[in-house]
Order: structure tokens, then sequence, then C-alpha cells
């Protein structure tokens, strides 16, 4: 069965024009019955890396999250919760940067950082691997990741953003233990969005980052929204669209190794745009310092203390002000 994804242009984050994306997708990916619903508690996981403003283009924009937020409160679910965790800062002061707050307010959103990790099964059997046991207490998943270049993984999109359910400086050592290999590392993180299994991904491009991301890159004008159930057949038509090389997208050929999902462009079917050649672009540039996945244990240590820094002193500080 060809996976369907849902893609159109939109020019500036246009809140109302969102919220009509929004819908259609809850629309289009319903398979029995509405997606969401009264009662229901609904997790949302964007992209907050770390405390930039919107317009750095490093986290999901907040149109977006008030878009979806919009559209659930019309479908009278009972809570929104949204949580990430962020690589340095709280979740609620990389969020506040984010431009969060009002969204959060006027919808009654609850930020819940990170709690419970518990131990998950792993085909690559990386040792220490846990995810938050909190993500069972929700109904429903949404995934909402910002497309970024990657220094390291070449592309950060839709598989890639499940990472953040890893709790805190666990992720920098889990990218140690898989032998700088970044397929390996790949195939860990399909078993994590296996393990997820959001109802929906709705990605931010509307402005992405290209150079040298996830944070340190610039933003570049790609001027559209995708949506899928499909992580691995979101990822290959934004692929597609970037002109990324496919084999250095290693997410991507985890994906096709591991069966998960679907990774050719004829098994999956697009709608709204539904030319591919109307949305290529020749000129998105990926990193041109490409890194190893493992990171030396001196700027693992540097990394703990840097967070230990800005929660404890940074951010207690900019409260006291």
């Amino acid at each position: 069965m060809k996976s369907a994804i849902l893609v159109k242009k939109f020019h500036a984050y246009d809140l109302d024009a969102i919220q009509g994306f929004v819908e259609e997708s809850f629309s289009l990916f319903s398979e029995s019955g509405p997606m969401f619903g009264p009662g229901q508690r609904v997790l949302l996981k964007p992209n907050l890396l770390r405390a930039f403003a919107p317009e750095r283009a490093v986290t999901t924009h907040p149109a977006v999250l008030e878009a979806v937020c919009r559209a659930l409160r019309d479908c009278r679910v009972g809570e929104i919760v949204l949580s990430d965790s962020p690589a340095f800062g709280s979740l609620e002061a990389v969020a506040h940067k984010a431009g969060y707050g009002p969204v959060l307010k006027r919808h009654a959103v609850r930020l819940a950082p990170l709690h419970n990790p518990v131990p998950m099964d792993s085909e690559e059997g990386v040792t220490h691997l846990k995810i938050s046991g909190d993500i069972d207490n929700y109904d429903r998943i949404i995934n909402l990741p910002k497309v970024k270049s990657h220094v390291q993984m070449t592309l950060t999109l839709a598989i890639k953003n499940l990472f953040g359910l890893v709790i805190g400086k666990r992720k920098p050592v889990l990218h140690c233990l898989v032998d700088n290999d970044k397929v390996r590392f790949g195939r860990m993180l399909v078993d994590i969005a296996r393990r997820v299994s959001p109802c929906l991904t709705l990605i931010d491009g509307i402005v992405a980052m290209e150079g040298n991301g996830p944070a340190s890159g610039t933003p570049y004008p790609l001027g559209l929204l995708a949506a899928g159930r499909d992580m691995t057949a979101l990822d290959r038509v934004l692929v597609e669209i970037l002109g990324a090389p496919l084999e250095q997208v290693y997410t991507l050929e985890a994906a096709r190794q591991k069966g998960y999902g679907n990774h050719a462009l004829e098994a999956i079917e697009l709608f709204g745009e539904t030319g591919l050649d109307a949305l290529r672009v020749a000129d998105f540039h990926l990193s041109s310092a490409p890194m190893d996945i493992s990171f030396n244990p001196l700027r693992v240590a540097r990394s703990f203390v840097r967070h230990l820094f800005e929660v404890g002193v940074r951010e207690k500080w900019a409260h006291r002000d």
C-alpha cells in the first residue's frame, strides 16, 4: 500500500493558512473515524534543540505550534502537553525563547519536562538506551520537526526529531556508543521512532536551515509544510526536494535496511502539491564541515558543564532580572 504524504507551498507563516493545512492533515490521515476527539491527552514533540528566537530557524516555528493547538482545541481534546529535551537549558527557557509563551497561554498547553527514563528494546544492542516513559501517558503523539541540515547525519527530519525523547545528556552518550557508525546510529533512531509511533508528523519547512545545522546553520526559504503518518516516506520526499545525496542521509538508509516505512518514491503518493519537479530546489546547501557521529569524551564533559551552567546560573539570573 502506498504511503500518503501531504505537501503544500507557503511563502510565510500565515497562521490561518497553516491551520487549514493542519486540519486537512487531520482529515487525510484519519483511518477509522476522527484522529482526535473529546477528552484525549495529546503530546506535541517539536524541535526545541536550544534557546534561539524563531527567525534563527533552529526550532519549530510558533505559528506551526499554534495552528496545531487551534485545530486540536476545535476537536475538543482534553489536554495538550508539549515536551522535549533540549541540548542546553531547561524546556521552559528554550520554549520561551522560541516564542512559545503566548501560544501556550492562549491554548492552555502544559509544558512537561521529560522524566522517567525506561529501557527500550533495540535491535542494535546499544547499551543504556532509554527513552522517557512519560510518552505512554498520552492517547496521541504529534511529531513537529523542523527541516534542517545536520553536520553529523546530513539532515534532521521526521525520524531524527524523536531522538529528543531521550532524556537530557543521555543523548551525547548514545552518540559515543555506536562505534562512529552513522547508519547504526540511524538504525537506533528508527527503533526509537517505531517505539514512539506518533499518529502524525507535520514538518516545518517554511523557513528551513541549511549549512552547518542543526544549530549553527543559516535560514533557508524552502517555503513548504509536509505531513504524513509514514515518517520514512515523509523524509524520503523531503530528501528528494532538497536534492541531498540519498546515500548520505543515514537515517533513511537505516529505515530502508530495517524495512521501516516506504523508502521508494514509487510507493509514495503525494497530495496537495503533487509534482516533485515544482518543489525541488537546487541551491540548498548541506554542511561544509561534516563531523563524526561520536563525540570526544572531553566534549561530552564540557556539554554537561555547559548545561548545568545554563540551567543553574544563567536562567536563574535571567529570572531574577
